[in-house]
């Protein structure tokens, strides 16, 4: 955490007295030595630099998109865009990170195995992002994804991956989430979720789901899941929401309005049969999904909390898990061989 503060300060030194969202900037943090790139290119030239387990933050604005092929830790400045008159007497103004373009993530292998611990977290993607090689080890944390698959479009297949986590994310369009060992979905908002194998192993809990497909597998905790649509059929999608996902699911605690979501499940306990509404039918980059106060005590979860995003362990926020600069002032000259810096910190989101 020491390393991320340093890094920000450091940041805030480099782009001088011009504000933070007028500057494109990433630092590549390589053990004790960092390097800056500047422009819309910045983040190419980063990740061309890095090396597998290296840091690279990106502050505010909007960078060209490149493969990312090493498994590093990338950092952004949030997917949320607040910089209203309340947010700035507030000193809580926020600037997207905005990568622009479709880009592949297709990690290198070492010694013929596949890399590990790639962590994205905190960009805005309104372009397609494939995973086309398998996938170990990885987080996508606070990241807003418009299309997003598990898909090898050259061999024409799923990817494969294992330990992959999706967490406090919103995904406009999750097309394929492949051949998933031990992925986790947890308090994300995901609208179409389309066919995985049906040897898959994946954990689906604290999610809005909207339009998950009837050839998905997997085990659903605590969601709020409005309909279920068949799979590759969007002529008569709207005409046949009227299906179930498939028997080899477990259900848990969902709250969900079509009385045949879970008509073929065979392992189910404890779900909720309610008419939805706004807006939990419907996708959006800024509902917050939150229940109305007469569901809170209704429609409990698994673990005695709330269905839906708001539950869990870790409910949902966009707060970073590293801390971020909100406000700055930096002196135009130094004083006695001095340059004085003040800064104000967001705390980040220790939860997860």
């Amino acid at each position: 955490m020491k390393k991320v503060l340093f890094s920000l300060v450091m940041v805030c030194v480099a782009i001088g007295s011009a504000k933070a969202q007028d500057v494109l900037l990433a630092t590549l943090q390589k053990g004790e030595t960092t390097q800056y790139f500047y422009g819309s290119d910045a983040f190419k030239e980063a990740m061309e630099a890095a090396e597998n387990g290296n840091t690279i933050t990106l502050g505010a604005g909007t960078y060209n998109a490149i493969d990312i092929t090493k498994a590093v830790s990338i950092y952004g400045n949030g997917y949320e865009m607040r910089a209203d008159t309340t947010s700035q007497k507030e000193g809580n103004m926020a600037f997207p990170t905005r990568i622009a373009g479709d880009f592949a993530i297709a990690l290198e292998t070492v010694n013929d195995a596949p890399t590990k611990g790639l962590y994205i977290e905190g960009i805005y993607s309104a372009d397609r992002v494939r995973i086309t090689k398998h996938l170990s080890t990885a987080s996508f944390v606070k990241c807003r994804f418009q299309n997003l698959t598990f898909w090898d479009a050259e061999n024409k297949n799923m990817t494969t991956s294992d330990g992959v986590s999706i967490i406090h994310c919103r995904v406009a369009n999750w097309l394929e989430p492949g051949d998933s060992q031990n992925m986790v979905v947890s308090n994300s908002i995901i609208n179409y979720l389309g066919s995985n194998t049906t040897t898959s192993s994946i954990l689906l809990q604290n999610n809005v789901l909207i339009d998950p497909t009837n050839n998905l597998t997997g085990t659903f905790k605590n969601n709020i899941i409005a309909r279920v649509r068949p799979y590759n059929d969007f002529e008569n999608a709207i005409n046949s929401y009227g299906t179930s996902l498939k028997p080899e699911c477990n259900a848990y605690n969902n709250l969900y309005d079509y009385t045949s979501t879970f008509n073929e499940v065979i392992v189910q306990s404890s779900n909720y049969r309610k008419d939805l509404g706004a807006p939990f039918t419907s996708y959006s980059d800024e509902s917050k999904y939150s229940l109305p106060d007469e569901w809170l005590t209704q429609y409990i979860g698994t673990d005695g909390t709330q269905v839906g995003i708001h539950g869990g362990s870790s409910p949902f926020n966009t707060i970073l898990t590293i801390p971020t600069i909100v406000s700055k002032n930096i002196a135009p000259k130094t004083e006695n061989g001095k340059l004085k810096v003040s800064i104000t910190v967001k705390v980040g989101d220790n939860t997860l």
